[in-house]
């Protein structure tokens, strides 16, 4: 980088001072000589260096006026160097940090996620060096298969670095379904209550028929078959009861808010305040509903804790202010489509059909907005009594 320095050297012979630079193969990019016998000269970094020591050798004044180029940047590392070694071990401190990984996430998905245990697998990875601090240069595919093969009740696993993070995505498996024994015999109900549209009863009796309307713990397959005109035999009850069901979601807003408002009437008050009395000056109004402002004014100096304290009231009032009715749907509709979407969650995404959805408004009272998202279902309602216990 190029780089150059403007002197302002003053004595009374610039020729022999300019003649000597030359014999020592000094290269001047400019020289002017002006009034009072000031020489300004403008040369290279390394040349201003020796002109210099040139003019100190014979005691004739010399400053620089000016450094452009790589001369400036050159000067300012030497002042500051302290700087210039702090950014470079900031940026090495940085390059080793992100280098490494400084925090693990464990997220469990599918339809048994919430029977995850992310400290499980943490310990399983703390046991196998996988912690915060160690290098990112991770076999993410192989981390995964290690995790899949080596803990019990996964069906899926994956890992992947996304900057200091490492993320494990797992799914616990879901457990298979129930054994029917014929040595064991039951009934199954109805777990959710809905209109039925198909009955098959593999084994037992069927105790509705479509058309019929179900609710909740309702017998729908009897666990017996005959074995003759007056006596049956109990068995393990097998079919499916598909319903027609429906999931809802709601969420509700005030059409109407409260908000506060000055009437415009105010009052003042004042007293004079010290540290063992205060004195009423003027008196004020209070209001019902108010807003204060208080001034001090010290009239004791420094030295003597005495103010005048004057407090103005402006009164207010609350106000129902009617609001945005189409931002308020809007809101409440994402509102109650979550809450919707969290029930049908809840009921196993692999159980039901999505048949069809839709947004209803109400308004239970004048001020409230009321929105309820509804999705029919089609669903196998059939279930042993234990499952029905245990929430279906």
């Amino acid at each position: 980088m190029r780089g150059d320095v403007r002197l302002r050297i003053r004595g009374l012979m610039p020729e022999k001072l300019t003649e000597r630079a030359l014999d020592q193969g000094i290269t001047f990019k400019r020289l002017s000589v002006g009034n009072d016998h000031i020489l300004t000269v403008e040369v290279g970094e390394r040349d201003a260096r020796r002109l210099l020591r040139l003019c100190r050798r014979f005691s004739i004044p010399a400053e620089v006026i000016s450094r452009r180029g790589g001369s400036v940047v050159r000067q300012w590392l030497r002042r500051r160097w302290t700087l210039a070694v702090g950014v470079a071990l900031a940026a090495i401190l940085c390059a080793l940090a992100l280098g490494r990984l400084w925090r693990v996430e464990v997220r469990f998905t599918g339809d048994a996620a919430q029977r995850g245990d992310a400290e499980a697998v943490l310990e399983w990875l703390e046991d196998r060096g996988i912690r915060p601090g160690i290098p990112r240069d991770i076999d993410t595919e192989t981390l995964a298969d290690e995790l899949l093969s080596g803990m019990d009740g996964l069906s899926y696993a994956a890992a992947r670095v996304r900057g200091v993070v490492l993320q494990i995505e797992a799914a616990p498996e879901v457990e298979a379904p129930e054994i029917y024994d014929v040595d064991a015999p039951r009934d199954l109900y109805a777990d959710r209550a809905g209109i039925v549209l198909s009955v098959n009863a593999e084994a037992g009796e069927a105790c509705v028929k479509p058309g019929d309307t179900v609710q909740r713990g309702q017998l729908v397959i009897r666990g017996a078959e005959k074995v003759s005109r007056d006596a049956d035999r109990p068995i393990a009850a097998l079919g499916q009861v598909v319903i027609r069901a429906w999931v809802e979601g709601h969420a509700q807003g005030p059409l109407r808010s409260e908000q506060v408002r000055y009437t415009g009437r105010r009052s003042a008050a004042a007293a004079l305040v010290t540290p063992w009395f205060q004195l009423p000056i003027t008196g004020g109004e209070r209001f019902e509903r108010q807003s204060e402002t208080v001034d001090a004014l010290p009239v004791g100096g420094l030295f003597i804790p005495v103010q005048v304290r004057r407090v103005t009231a402006r009164e207010t009032e609350l106000v129902l202010e009617q609001g945005d009715k189409e931002l308020l749907s809007q809101r409440l509709v994402a509102l109650a489509t979550a809450d919707m979407n969290a029930r049908l969650n809840a009921v196993g995404t692999k159980r039901y059909r999505l048949a069809k959805s839709w947004i209803r408004y109400t308004q239970p009272s004048e001020d409230i907005l009321r929105a309820n998202a509804v999705c029919e279902i089609y669903i196998d309602t059939a279930v042993p009594w234990e499952a029905l216990r245990q929430g279906g």
